[in-house]
């Protein structure tokens, strides 16, 4: 793995750069996005035209284009895995490129108050093809947005659920790890999406903090919750409801104003109920606790702290093999320095370059009645990692991954992850 390693990262490193990202204005009406490397104002507010330098391009996002009926945002990102599995307490051990995925969107903004945005995945090359695993083409988010207030909007179509932090964050390029936590994969389901209608908005009347919502009723998942997948096998066609009956969505945001950009910090709690079961039979409950923390320390170094909790209940008798209570959480902390020369600054680099060292701790409990239920059952993780994000829209990253199961020796294991992702 290690030569691999080496090898695969120097050649990412030697990489062009060419592309952008505009994930932020796509997010732009929702809650604060957990932006990995914001822009300096005076870089946003650059000189645009033939003289500005493909840095700066880059940087701002160049995919827009002006129309009789609107304006059109284009981007979206990529990302490139290779991945080392090593059970250490039995089992095979693989090594494999994964996760060639390919995200474009796009943002039509009919009025200032209308506006229609999507994203597409395609992920493992597509679909239709024999040969191909694990593989698809799905609508991440098609919504129709009414934007009349900042109070007050609307939304409709295949909407991104409004839970926690890492869902409505999702995209890779925003990360520094590339390898998702266990709770925003088998708690509530990410990337995870559902036809549905919404409101939210965001008041800041209030001196020293601001307030954000976002309530959502969708298709609502159903009871196929597992001790080994947790939630995945959970959700539901986009076009039937098992039990016609309707999942409620709340997320309520706090923002303190500190009056220094030295700290920033958000916290957001999330809430849910509906009925999972055919017939109405079984109630699911969840609740959930997200934040971010940023600390600029001094002008080339900084500290980044962010978490998401969720719990999850379900009115119903457990097995070892099917729960009716699961939980998780992650923690990241990101430590960025800036050693590059400061002339270097959106003209070879961007506004905010910085070489990252992260530590993220996480667990997870699929079956609360019982211990080491499944390989994926009560499982701690401690990642470390290191990424180096040249300019907000390309990230380069290298981590290590150690994961113990309680009761059980099959889900042990190291994983190795070298990985990029490159906004367009």
């Amino acid at each position: 793995m290690r030569p691999l390693a080496l090898t695969l990262l120097a050649a990412t490193l030697a990489a062009p750069l060419a592309c952008q990202d505009r994930t932020e204005e796509i997010r732009r009406a929702m809650e604060p996005a957990q932006a990995a490397s914001p822009a300096r104002p005076d870089a946003a507010e650059a000189d645009s035209g033939p003289g500005e330098n493909f840095i700066r391009r880059w940087e701002r996002g160049a995919g827009e284009i002006d129309s009789p009926v609107g304006k059109f945002r284009l981007g979206g990102y990529a990302s490139l895995h290779h991945k080392t599995i090593e059970k250490y307490n039995g089992g095979n051990s693989t090594n494999f490129f994964d996760s060639i995925r390919v995200v474009p969107q796009m943002d039509w903004e009919v009025t200032d108050w209308l506006e229609f945005a999507i994203e597409i995945e395609f992920e493992g090359g597509g679909a239709g093809a024999p040969y191909l695993s694990n593989n698809y083409i799905v609508l991440e988010y098609a919504e129709a947005r009414a934007t009349p207030l900042d109070e007050l909007n609307f939304k409709a179509g295949i909407l991104l659920v409004n839970w926690g932090r890492y869902n409505r964050n999702h995209d890779d390029i925003l990360w520094d790890l590339a390898d998702r936590p266990f709770a925003t994969r088998l708690i509530v389901p990410g990337t995870f999406m559902q036809p549905g209608a919404g409101v939210y908005g965001s008041f800041n009347q209030v001196p020293f903090i601001s307030f954000n919502y976002d309530i959502a009723v969708t298709q609502g998942l159903n009871s196929n919750f597992s001790s080994n997948d947790g939630s995945r096998n959970a959700r539901t066609s986009f076009r039937v409801d098992n039990n016609d009956n309707k999942a409620l969505w709340f997320h309520l945001g706090l923002v303190p104003d500190f009056g220094t950009d030295i700290v920033t910090a958000d916290i957001g709690a999330s809430f849910t109920y509906q009925q999972i079961a055919v017939g109405n039979r079984e109630s699911l409950r969840g609740v959930g606790v997200d934040g971010g923390l940023k600390f600029k320390v001094v002008e080339r170094f900084g500290i980044d702290v962010t978490g998401e909790f969720s719990r999850l209940w379900i009115n119903r008798s457990s097995s070892p093999t099917v729960p009716n209570g699961l939980w998780g959480w992650f923690a990241d902390v990101l430590f960025k320095f800036d050693p590059f020369p400061a002339a270097w600054r959106e003209k070879v680099f961007g506004a905010n370059p910085y070489i990252g060292l992260i530590f993220r701790l996480e667990q997870n409990d699929l079956n609360d009645d019982y211990k080491g239920a499944a390989a994926s059952d009560d499982r701690f993780a401690v990642t470390i990692g290191l990424s180096f994000r040249p300019i907000s829209k390309l990230v380069l990253r290298l981590e290590w991954k150690n994961t113990q199961a309680r009761n059980r020796d099959d889900g042990d294991e190291n994983t190795y992850v070298i990985s990029t992702s490159i906004g367009f």
